[in-house]
């Protein structure tokens, strides 16, 4: 009998969370989230160059969300002009940048420091 109980107040708390479960088995998401979810539903696959910050906005004084390792793949959103960066990946200085989500974690990285593949 609880058992019984169980799925549906499962069911109830990830609705009063915002997410649903499909039948698909993928969960819901929230429409602030719907722009990401959509920029990665058409992902360009890139390649790391070396280990590389994503960070919170397009410039080197922004907040570190994670690393990104050489050799690991993520999702291109956008190209953005954003603050200069100097030695990054071999380059001496350059200032544009890639909106990107890896893992997960959408963020910013130098552009000469991924590759498409």
């Amino acid at each position: 009998m609880k058992k019984l109980l169980i799925a549906p107040l499962a069911v109830v708390a990830l609705a009063l969370a915002g997410l649903v479960p499909s039948a698909s088995g993928a969960a819901a998401v929230r429409s602030d989230d719907m722009t990401t979810v959509a920029a990665t539903a058409k992902c360009k696959s890139l390649t790391a160059l070396s280990n590389v910050n994503v960070r919170k906005s397009a410039s080197t004084k922004s907040t570190i969300l994670r690393l990104w390792y050489k050799g690991t793949k993520g999702c291109d959103i956008k190209g953005v002009d954003g603050g200069s960066y100097k030695n990054a990946c071999g380059i001496k200085s350059y200032h544009y940048w890639r909106k990107v989500n890896y893992r997960g974690t959408v963020g910013y990285v130098p552009n000469v420091c991924v590759k498409y593949s």
